[in-house]
């Protein structure tokens, strides 16, 4: 019965260990299944991951794709819109820039298209346009200073080559001055008026490109100054009335000053005359002001509207450069000439409506550009008499600047005369000899008049007094003859002057068709 149970037992305890083994190898299998299990879930979730990653990677690109194209799109029509606007700025803007230059009412057009308004293409384009306007500028101002030294050499060869003629037709006036040759005089004043006519232009054309006048002269009178500068004018006699006299004193012109004077009221004159073609005469008259001189030139001719004024203010102020393109076609250069001249020396014209419904031009002469004349000296016989005469103190005069501009073309006082002389008036004596013009002490005091005193000066400023210089020595052969009264001479002269506007008026007709007079 033991062998039975100790068998029953040893098969259980086979049985338990095989069992056992069974069972561990379940469990073996088990785990390896449930591994197997987690193996084949972590490879789907991870396939699902890898699957989920693709369709987002896919959606990306097919987003990035979209706004690729949409980019592209965009793109292109910037490209369309910064294509058209370059072929405005080309053919439309560019353009209307350069004609803006040229003349500064012509508007340069904006953006075709508004919306690019302070894009790239906006302040590309411009930084094209202010490139462009810079380069024409700095050209244009080169050609036209290039343009200036041409017309200078040309305008000063035809002022020099005009003097000469000028001087042949005086020498020419002087041998046949005799009554048997009054026709021949005639046509010699009127090519002597034509001449200077001549002189007139190309001083004006040179001055304002740059040039000097061309002349100088000695101390001058005003009144002399301005009795020259109506000369100066084609048919003065019959368009100018003047100039009135209102000097109260000796008063010139120093050196350095006298011919811009002479020249800056000739083409205020010449212009007034050119632009006045009714019956009122051009009126001219010189004053003495508490800042120094003035010339008062009134005219009845057709004015000027706003515009013109302000560019008459502008070139006459001298303080704006002028190019020679902005002097219209044909050039009309007095205006500019004028205030090259007023920069130079300091003097001022201005410009208004005048009493007579034309303009009144005012030159201003300063006191540092007058002196007072010395007593030894008169104005020449041509100059009208002061309305009111006073004899001045002595004043000493202020020194000249060092470095004064002197022309080359020097008029000294001497050949100032004999031209004055030969030119009947035309151009006014500097300084005549002694024996020709200057008036004896005691008729000076009787021209004066009964307000003649220290008493009538009063309140005046001074003005420089120009210091006595040695009488010039008379040649022998005029020593040798007898000497010409003063009112010999003047009679002379007026007699002279009578017959050769006559003549004047007869050889040299009126053009008032000159397309390059007038400012």
């Amino acid at each position: 019965m033991a062998g039975v149970v100790a068998v029953a037992l040893a098969g259980v305890l086979i049985y338990r260990h095989l069992v056992r083994r069974e069972l561990a190898r379940t469990r073996a299998q088990l785990t390896e299944t449930r591994d197997a299990h987690e193996h084949l879930s972590r490879e789907s979730a991870q396939r699902e991951q890898r699957m989920r990653q693709a369709e987002h990677q896919i959606r990306e690109a097919e987003r990035r794709a979209g706004e690729a194209a949409e980019e592209a799109r965009e793109l292109r029509a910037q490209q369309d819109l910064a294509r058209v606007e370059t072929e405005h700025l080309l053919s439309t803007r560019i353009p209307a820039l350069v004609s803006h230059l040229r003349a500064s009412h012509v508007i340069v057009p904006g953006l075709q298209n508004p919306a690019l308004a302070g894009t790239d293409v906006d302040r590309q384009h411009h930084a094209v346009l202010d490139s462009i306007s810079n380069a024409v500028r700095d050209e244009a101002v080169r050609i036209d200073e290039a343009a200036q030294a041409v017309v200078r050499g040309a305008m000063a060869r035809v002022q020099t080559q005009a003097l000469r003629a000028q001087d042949l037709l005086a020498a020419v006036q002087r041998r046949y001055s005799g009554d048997e040759h009054t026709q021949l005089l005639r046509e010699v004043l009127g090519l002597d008026m034509f001449n200077e006519l001549i002189v007139r232009r190309a001083q004006a054309t040179g001055i304002a490109c740059g040039a000097t006048t061309g002349l100088s002269r000695d101390d001058t009178y005003l009144v002399d100054l301005v009795v020259g500068a109506i000369a100066r004018v084609e048919n003065f006699d019959q368009r100018i009335e003047g100039p009135a006299n209102h000097l109260r004193r000796r008063v010139g012109v120093a050196a350095r000053a006298a011919e811009p004077v002479l020249f800056v009221t000739s083409e205020l004159l010449a212009n007034a005359v050119h632009h006045s073609h009714g019956t009122l005469k051009v009126t001219i008259a010189v004053h003495e002001t508490n800042t120094g001189a003035a010339i008062v030139i009134d005219d009845a001719g057709v004015g000027l509207n706003e515009e013109q004024y302000a560019r008459a203010s502008r070139l006459l102020s001298g303080r704006h450069a002028v190019r020679l393109v902005d002097l219209g076609n044909p050039p009309h250069t007095g205006w500019a000439a004028i205030g090259r001249q007023v920069a130079q020396y300091g003097m001022q014209v201005t410009v208004k409506k005048s009493a007579y419904g034309g303009v009144q031009a005012v030159v201003s002469v300063p006191a540092a550009l007058l002196v007072e004349m010395p007593e030894s000296t008169r104005p020449s016989v041509l100059a009208p008499e002061p309305v009111r005469s006073v004899v001045a103190a002595p004043y000493q005069r202020m020194p000249e600047p060092a470095g004064a501009p002197r022309p080359a073309h020097a008029v000294t006082a001497s050949s100032s005369a004999s031209v004055a002389a030969s030119r009947v008036g035309r151009e006014t004596a500097a300084a005549l000899p002694a024996q020709a013009t200057a008036l004896t002490d005691a008729q000076a005091d009787a021209q004066a008049g009964p307000d003649t005193g220290p008493a009538g000066i009063e309140g005046l400023p001074g003005l420089p007094q120009r210091r006595r210089q040695s009488p010039r020595r008379v040649p022998s052969s005029a020593a040798a003859g007898p000497l010409t009264t003063p009112e010999e001479a003047q009679k002379r002269w007026g007699d002279f002057q009578t017959g050769a506007e006559a003549g004047r008026r007869e050889a040299m007709p009126s053009h008032q068709d000159d397309a390059t007079e007038g400012n």
